[in-house]
């Protein structure tokens, strides 16, 4: 679907409050996982590998893809610290590398960009005449 996980990641960002497909897995999933984390025991922390599988495995619906109109390229997004509590931003764990497969998302307008890749990334996106801010 999507070339990258981190591209994943936003547009999964995107639909966390817009009732997706897999929002109860994934609540089941932060209550088993992330909401009993211990932390700050790793001095370089990891993502916590049953969150990471389940990401890995969203296949996200059409019903899924079409409610997405925005997405937000920001390294303080909630995803993150479900995947990785006490990631501090300093290294580039989710840096977007391709934005492959953005087309599916079919009624995206807009993308906030303020961290997580260079400008050059969302080229396709620009040249689609999708507005960056």
């Amino acid at each position: 679907m999507f070339d990258d996980l981190n591209f994943k990641l936003v547009v999964v960002e995107a639909l966390l409050e817009k009732k997706p497909s897999f929002l109860a897995e994934l609540h089941v999933i932060k209550s088993k996982f992330v909401d009993n984390y211990e932390w700050y025991t790793e001095v370089n922390p990891k993502p916590i590998p049953e969150v990471l599988d389940f990401l890995k495995g969203i296949v996200l619906s059409k019903a899924d893809l079409v409610k997405v109109e925005e997405l937000v390229f920001d390294g303080g997004s909630t995803i993150y610290s479900w995947l990785i509590p006490d990631w501090d931003g300093e290294d580039g764990s989710f840096d977007v590398t391709s934005v492959q497969g953005f087309e599916q998302l079919v009624n995206l307008k807009k993308v906030h960009y303020l961290s997580l890749c260079p400008k050059s990334v969302l080229r396709p996106m620009i040249n689609a005449g999708i507005e960056i801010c």
